[in-house]
């Protein structure tokens, strides 16, 4: 591996230390090599914290003097809670400075670059992919302002949701069940419905990683059916989101872990969540199902991708899914790979 991109995949590690905490900000790792090695390291660690580099610079227990800065994002060059980055950076004497992705905001794409150069060998596009993957939805938020919604289901080839002959209660292989805990990760929040939660006592969370970290649990129960029996539930520890219809306010007793919204409308829950959900640090969701909670989406315009895995199988008394979208609704097909036996493809969704 060459140099750069192992002091690059070190930032990229140092940045996921934060992973869950940093809300509507990126995660951004940063190490500071000098005589070919790591002299200090640092990550954002949430809103109103440091910046990565910051950390870096305050941290290091020598001179930083002919070192080189690894930073996964370009550094700001605007106030926001703290400094601009790029005015400590150009008062340290660096040799260079190596950039994995620009910074999507149009404000500042490419600008601390662009001033960085005036005074350092600067060096951009460093395993620009690993960097951005850090934070896939943060562009489309600082672009739209509103949250990613991703719509996964799983299907036989005939298009049902079930597959009773199937013995388990998941029908795709392995590797895709992986990859959906994979999906699980890059989310902020995973949701579903209540009958979901009664009915399969999900844990909905990316232990096939073999992560901590666990999604906030968005959990739509207008109808308050929701079994509080269940595993999420009850787990304290989790972050948990509840919509429930206001004539059920009086119902419900408020608790630490769960926040409840009451609606009077399906459509209320989701225009929040697309439109407000960045008050509650929240900017990607991943909707599990059920069909239900499917339909809902699609016709509030609600759904940015849509993600289908396809098992190989048929189940012609299986219940499939009927998505009654918005007229104007299209799909583009963006992505289609086999994930071990299954099927995967990936649609942008898009309204007319």
């Amino acid at each position: 591996m060459k140099k750069d991109e192992f002091y690059m995949t070190a930032a990229v590690e140092n940045a996921k230390k934060a992973k869950g905490r940093t809300g509507v900000n990126p995660l951004v790792g940063c190490v500071i090599v000098k005589n070919g090695r790591i002299i200090s390291e640092g990550y954002h660690e949430g809103p109103g914290s440091v910046h990565a580099e910051i950390m870096a610079i305050n941290s290091s227990p020598e001179s930083l003097r002919n070192s080189t800065l690894y930073v996964t994002l370009e550094p700001c060059s605007a106030w926001g809670r703290t400094p601009p980055c790029v005015e400590t950076i150009e008062q340290i004497p660096f040799k260079r400075i190596v950039i994995g992705s620009l910074d999507p905001n149009p404000r500042e794409n490419g600008r601390s670059v662009k001033r960085l150069r005036k005074k350092f060998r600067v060096d951009a596009g460093i395993m620009e992919d690993e960097a951005k993957a850090l934070n896939p939805f943060f562009g489309h938020f600082i672009k739209s302002k509103t949250t990613y919604i991703t719509a996964k289901a799983a299907l036989t080839l005939d298009g049902s949701l079930t597959a009773p002959d199937s013995g388990s209660k998941y029908f795709t292989c392995a590797e895709s069940r992986r990859r959906v805990h994979l999906e699980r990760y890059k989310a902020d929040a995973i949701l579903v419905g209540s009958l979901t939660v009664n009915a399969d006592d999900p844990i909905l969370d990316c232990r096939l990683l073999k992560s901590d970290y666990a999604p906030v649990a968005v959990i739509l129960d207008f109808s308050n059916r929701l079994d509080y029996s269940k595993s999420i539930v009850k787990d304290r520890k989790r972050r948990k989101m509840i919509f429930v219809s206001e004539k059920h306010r009086k119902k419900l007793k408020e608790r630490d872990d769960v926040k409840y919204f009451f609606v009077k409308s399906r459509d209320d829950s989701w225009r929040i969540i697309k439109n407000d959900f960045q008050k509650e640090n929240i900017i990607s969701v991943f909707v599990e199902g059920g069909a239900g909670v499917f339909s809902g989406a699609f016709e509030s315009g609600s759904v940015d991708e849509l993600q289908i895995y396809y098992a190989p199988r048929f189940s012609p008394d299986g219940k499939g899914l009927r998505i009654k979208g918005r007229a104007g609704l299209s799909l583009e097909l963006i992505e289609a790979k086999k994930t071990g036996r299954d099927l995967f493809a990936r649609y942008r969704c898009s309204q007319d």
